[in-house]
């Protein structure tokens, strides 16, 4: 990439975060969660400080996330609304995510409405940003580069292996990041349990299934959910599963809520906050990876008397 053309794509990054910026305001307002949030109980401790400190933060959360996007779009082998369409998913499983999760841990913090509104929010913010960045991006102006590739048709065989493999990764990679990284924060278990005892991993997830057994199958379909909704971007990275699994990695480490953290939070206290931050970075670079790495592997070459049927 020449010097001009870096500038070019920066600048265009840089319009993009501003447009994730302000959609992302336009769509708490319109969804009714700006106004939940300034009523949860822990706003006055958790997002105390000035209207230009929190725009700033959350600018800076949106360049990060429109650095992975403009990655994502200019690695994309397909075009126009194709990439639109992925991406908007994309979007919106993260506020798919966000509107499930909170809902096991933080039900009395939150508005009876927080769901809807974090739906609707996701919605609106996916609607408008996906589009709007493929177009200041150059998506819909140039052709599709998706030649014939392994990753064009998939057997039903590997779509349910894939899915079922991602499944139990995104369950255990979720108690492992959980366990040794988040719950290694005092103030967290704190928050969480009242107490900062801690078990070891083992008989914190004997814990777990005595006392939620339910829990673990709820994980799993928010696994299942996150891979069916992101896996569209997944597969419209170009390359071998190397490349893939790079681009994939940065996606869902980005995309996974991680870069939200950043910003004065109404429902967790600071130190929750960012410990959570680091939590789902990592875990999202770990299981892009992994996704991504099994997305792009090469499939078996077909034989050749089927191919010379083919060519035929």
């Amino acid at each position: 990439m020449t010097a001009r053309k870096s500038i070019e794509v920066g600048l265009k990054t840089i319009v993009v975060a501003i447009g994730l910026t302000i959609i992302f305001m336009i769509a708490v307002m319109v969804s009714g969660m700006a106004r939940s949030a300034s009523a949860a109980p822990a706003t006055s401790a958790a997002t105390a400080g000035q209207p230009a400190n929190i725009l700033l933060l959350l600018f800076l959360a949106s360049l990060v996330q429109a650095i992975v996007v403009a990655y994502v779009v200019l690695e994309a082998k397909w075009s126009g609304w194709k990439i639109a369409s992925a991406l908007f998913l994309l979007v919106l499983n993260l506020w798919a995510q966000a509107a499930i999760e909170p809902l096991f841990y933080l039900r009395s913090r939150l508005s009876p409405h927080y769901s809807t509104q974090a739906l609707v929010a996701g919605l609106v913010t996916a609607a408008l940003f996906a589009p709007f960045a493929v177009w200041i991006l150059g998506g819909f102006r140039r052709a599709a580069r998706e030649g014939p590739s392994e990753h064009a048709h998939w057997s039903a065989a590997r779509w349910i292996g894939t899915l079922a493999a991602t499944t139990v990764a995104f369950v255990a990679l979720y108690y492992l990041c959980g366990y040794y990284i988040a719950w290694q924060n005092p103030a967290l278990r704190q928050f969480y349990s009242g107490t900062t005892e801690i078990r070891s991993f083992w008989g914190q997830i004997a814990w777990t299934w005595s006392s939620t057994p339910w829990m673990f199958p709820v994980q799993a379909g928010r696994g299942l959910l996150f891979v069916a909704l992101t896996l569209p971007a997944v597969r419209m990275l170009r390359g071998g599963a190397a490349r893939v699994a790079f681009g994939t990695a940065l996606m869902y480490a980005v995309w996974d809520g991680s870069a939200g953290l950043i910003l004065p939070n109404p429902f967790f206290p600071p130190s929750v906050a960012h410990t959570h931050l680091v939590e789902l970075a990592v875990w999202g670079l770990v299981f892009g990876a992994l996704v991504g790495w099994l997305a792009g592997r090469s499939s078996p070459a077909a034989p050749a008397e089927l191919q010379v049927l083919k060519a035929a």
